[in-house]
């Protein structure tokens, strides 16, 4: 499968017996240099591979790839590099050389054609690979900034692998954490020893350093996503980036880099999801009343540019590429057409929004009915099968019972419903949330096995309304996810950890069975 870094090594024989630097001649030191070249560039190859076969719509020009041809040249290098024949391996060293300096002009070339959101979206949907794939990938563009700088869109996907080969999620709060700092701080000193030609002033450095220190403070007091888009910060901190260029590679300002990128990361994805889902609710409400509203010219021609603007937001939504401008921007066309189409709308009941995802204050009931409607009847299943149940069955044996092991309900769930329906006890909005969230696991389910179904049979249609309907489960998927978050997130503040714990898991569970119908609606059709 894509990119397995022992597949790699096993291209490349090195020279058996164990070499120091001080013991190699200088053919030695450039067999070595030229593998490292061929290894980096090797990656490079099956990452554009991989990315035309999970991105069909990406356009990267087709190049010829014989990396057999280098390897058979290394190969012969590797076994005559200890012979008496100097001249055979100078020559074979330069064919190498040769060889390698158009492979990589020509993967510079197609790489040319992808952007930093697309190499993004590519690592984060793809999963299997290891540390040393973006190791060799940020090698791969060290190489080509040795020749021609560091800046601009090579920079961002260098910064972005760099953090990611640096980042682990927490199992509990669901943040992304710095690794292991001794090992980090090894693997970036490798990453500058390919700049020998780099002769840094350590007192500018510090500065820069400072200043990106200063970021992460100013990040640290801002208390939401309005704030950190007015303030600029993220444009700001790229700018000084921008800046530093291959200096960024230095290892205790990228160690500051790496640091501050993963406190925007947490930032930005504490209000992420909820903000976009609440953008999409509000607008959904704007479009409900411009039926109901009479229009003039200029509203008319505003709410078709807000269409435009809805429409392209989620689009980028789909393939995980909205950013705090575009929901920035949203906002402020839904803040000004919100008031001036409500006070045109006929006085009536009130809409409930799809982004309402429980009920609130005391205002809650014990009804089987959920807070969206779109769940109303899955709930209904869950609530029915659990109301015959033993309330003084241990919870873990309900969920097993005959009657209701088909719903694949965790124990935690059984509680969440006793303490709605059997007992009235602890936070009722709460406990409901986790009905519904198995509530919306079922569907997700459902959903996906008649998607399966129909591209079984048809292989190609992407009309039928079950389409429509996933996509918008998903969406609420998505809002829920960004919910137990929260409730994971307080629930480890109060010091609850086994109840964040078993949060934890339920919020896995749904991940799961949401990433399933999200890959069943957005795969690329068949023609």
């Amino acid at each position: 499968m894509f990119l397995s870094s022992h597949g790699l090594e096993s291209l490349l024989d090195q020279p058996s017996g164990p070499v120091t630097v001080h013991d190699l001649s200088a053919q030695h030191r450039r067999y070595v240099g030229l593998a490292g070249r061929f290894k980096a560039g090797w990656t490079f190859h099956q990452f554009l591979q991989g990315l035309q076969k999970f991105f069909v719509e990406a356009e990267i020009p087709r190049y010829p790839s014989d990396f057999q041809e280098i390897h058979a040249t290394l190969k012969l290098v590797a076994d005559n590099l200890t012979g008496s024949d100097h001249d055979k391996v100078a020559g074979d060293l330069d064919r190498a050389a040769r060889q390698l300096a158009q492979m990589t002009a020509l993967l510079s070339a197609a790489d040319a054609r992808v952007a930093p959101p697309l190499l993004r979206q590519f690592f984060e949907r793809v999963r299997n690979y290891d540390d040393q794939i973006l190791a060799q990938m940020v090698r791969f563009y060290l190489l080509l900034a040795g020749e021609d700088g560091l800046s601009g869109d090579r920079l961002d996907k260098v910064d972005f692998l760099v953090t990611k080969l640096s980042e682990e999620v927490d199992p509990v709060s669901g943040s992304v954490l710095m690794r292991d700092r001794r090992r980090l701080r090894e693997i970036f000193g490798g990453f500058w020893a390919m700049f020998e030609d780099l002769a840094p002033d350590p007192a500018w450095l510090e500065e820069r350093r400072q200043d990106i220190d200063e970021f992460r403070r100013e990040l640290g007091a801002l208390p939401d996503l309005d704030a950190l888009a007015e303030s600029r910060l993220v444009a700001r901190y790229r700018e000084t980036k921008q800046i530093l260029g291959r200096y960024l590679l230095y290892p205790e300002v990228l160690t500051s880099v790496v640091e501050t990128n993963l406190a925007i990361k947490n930032k930005v994805r504490q209000n992420f999801r909820a903000e976009e889902e609440r953008i999409l609710s509000e607008s959904q409400r704007i479009l409900e009343l411009e039926a109901q509203v009479p229009m003039d010219l200029k509203l008319d021609q505003e709410l078709s540019v807000f269409r435009q603007k809805l429409e392209e937001f989620e689009r980028k939504q789909r393939s995980d590429n909205v950013k705090l401008e575009d929901i920035a921007f949203l906002r402020r066309q839904v803040e000004d057409l919100m008031p001036r189409l409500a006070r045109r709308a006929p006085s009536g009941p009130h809409l409930v929004s799809p982004g309402d995802l429980a009920p609130e204050g005391e205002g809650a009931d014990d009804s089987p009915v959920a807070s969206d409607e779109i769940l109303t009847v899955h709930f209904r299943q869950v609530v029915e099968a659990l109301g015959g149940t033993d309330n003084l069955s241990p919870p873990r044996a309900v969920a097993l019972d005959r009657e209701v092991y088909h719903l694949r309900l965790e124990p935690r769930e059984v509680i969440a419903f006793r303490r709605v329906f059997v007992t009235s006890e602890g936070d009722a909005a709460a406990e409901r949330f986790l009905l519904e969230a198995a509530s919306l696991r079922l569907k997700m389910n459902e959903e996906a096995a008649q998607i399966t179904e129909i591209l079984d049979e048809t292989a190609v249609t992407r009309d039928s309304p079950v389409f429509e309907r996933a996509r918008r489960t998903t969406k609420l998927g998505d809002a829920f996810v960004q919910r137990f978050g929260q409730m994971i997130e307080e629930s480890v503040r109060a010091g609850l950890f086994a109840e964040a714990q078993q949060l934890q898991l339920l919020r896995m569970r749904l991940i799961r069975d949401y990433s399933g119908l999200w890959l069943l609606v957005n795969r690329p059709a068949m023609s």
